[in-house]
Parts: structure tokens; C-alpha cells; sequence
């Protein structure tokens, strides 16, 4: 039997470039489908002084970029529509605080790697493609449900604790998001091109 793949994902829900990477990384996987993979998310805070309850996007965008904004949210559309992504930033209301949700994600990978890697993206999807409120608990447990196959006991007061038990995990070798390491050898920065991706993937799977 081969090796499988490690990936780990060091990102943040919220992260726009983080959503188009993974993509990128999901149509690798789909085109590498032959190889075995285990998917590591390791949560990184883009904004680690977020209020709890988020703040309104606007505001957001306007105290981090300044007269920058329409700028930025050009090139982010960009890239996603050249590989036809669907992303609609004009239906995101508030930018949230995502300990929660990374905790939600730590939870599950203790039973399940692929499957919390696998419900990060949902929860990115839903928000920049969808724009849905990724803060609200009613979501949040459905959410949970979906990806919970292994029928263990994930509830919110679960996941309060270990939002307030989990330290921060910015790393200090980073300077910005995405970033995807391939069997703890080979760094890839930034959301690149699938074909890069596939690269990576090859060279790793001769480890």
C-alpha cells in the first residue's frame, strides 16, 4: 500500500485567498485522484483581535486597506473567475471572529482528518460563495451534523471550551495565507495554479 500524501493547510476561514487556494488544491486532488492523501487544516487568525461577535465588513475592509478595497476585491474576483470560481463578496454582511469555527474544526479531526479539512471548505464556500452568516450556532450544528459520520458527541458547549482552551496558532514563518506543505518537505505559498500544485503533489508522492 503507498505512503499517503500529508498536506497540511495553514489558513483562515475568512481568508479570500484561502478559498481560492483550496479550490485549486481540490481540482489537484480530483486530477491526482490515484494517490492517497491525508489533509492536515492548521488554523491560522487573520485577525486575532476580532470581537467576538465579528464586525461589519465594510468597517473591516475600509480600517485594514484603506482606499485600497476596490482594488483588492478586484483582484480577488479575478482569480476567481479565471478558473470559475464562485465566489460573491457582495452578499458577505460581517466579517467574523473564527475561533469558534477553527475549534469546531480541531474537534473534528480527532476522529476524522479528510472530514474536518473537508467541512473547513464547506464553511468557506457557504460564506464567499453564499454568504452565509458562519457565526450562527442553528448553522453551525447543522453544519456539524453533515460531516459527523462518525456519530460522536460535537456540541457547541463542546466547542465554546475548546474555543476558549485553544491558543493562537499564528505561525512565525508566515508572513500570509495560504500556505500548503506537502509531507513536511515542500512549501507552497499563496493560491497557485493547480498545475504548480500537481507538481508538488508528483515530486511528494516519490518520498
Amino acid at each position: 500500500m503507498e505512503k499517503k500524501i500529508n498536506i497540511k493547510i495553514v489558513a483562515d476561514i475568512v481568508c479570500p485567498w484561502c478559498f481560492i487556494g483550496c479550490n485549486h488544491l481540490n481540482a489537484s486532488l480530483k486530477s491526482r485522484n490515484f494517490y492517497e492523501y491525508e489533509i492536515d487544516w492548521q488554523p491560522f487568525y487573520l485577525n486575532p483581535t476580532m470581537p467576538s461577535n465579528g464586525m461589519d465588513r465594510k468597517q473591516y475592509l475600509k480600517n485594514k486597506f484603506g482606499s485600497q478595497v476596490n482594488l483588492i476585491e478586484s483582484q480577488i474576483l479575478n482569480a476567481a473567475e479565471n478558473y470559475n470560481i464562485k465566489i460573491n463578496l457582495e452578499k458577505i454582511n460581517t466579517t467574523p471572529n473564527t475561533r469558534k469555527i477553527h475549534s469546531a474544526i480541531s474537534i473534528i479531526k480527532n476522529y476524522n482528518l479528510n472530514k474536518s479539512y473537508d467541512f473547513a471548505f464547506k464553511i468557506m464556500t457557504d460564506y464567499f460563495a453564499n454568504g452565509k452568516d458562519i457565526r450562527n450556532e442553528t448553522y453551525l450544528t447543522k453544519t456539524i451534523a453533515k460531516f459527523n459520520t462518525f456519530n460522536k458527541s460535537i456540541a457547541l458547549d463542546k466547542i465554546n471550551y475548546a474555543e476558549n482552551k485553544e491558543p493562537f496558532l499564528n505561525f512565525d514563518f508566515i508572513n500570509g495565507v495560504p500556505v500548503f506543505i506537502f509531507n513536511d518537505k515542500w512549501t507552497l505559498n499563496g493560491a497557485q495554479d493547480p498545475k504548480v500544485i500537481e507538481t508538488i503533489i508528483d515530486i511528494a508522492a516519490k518520498d
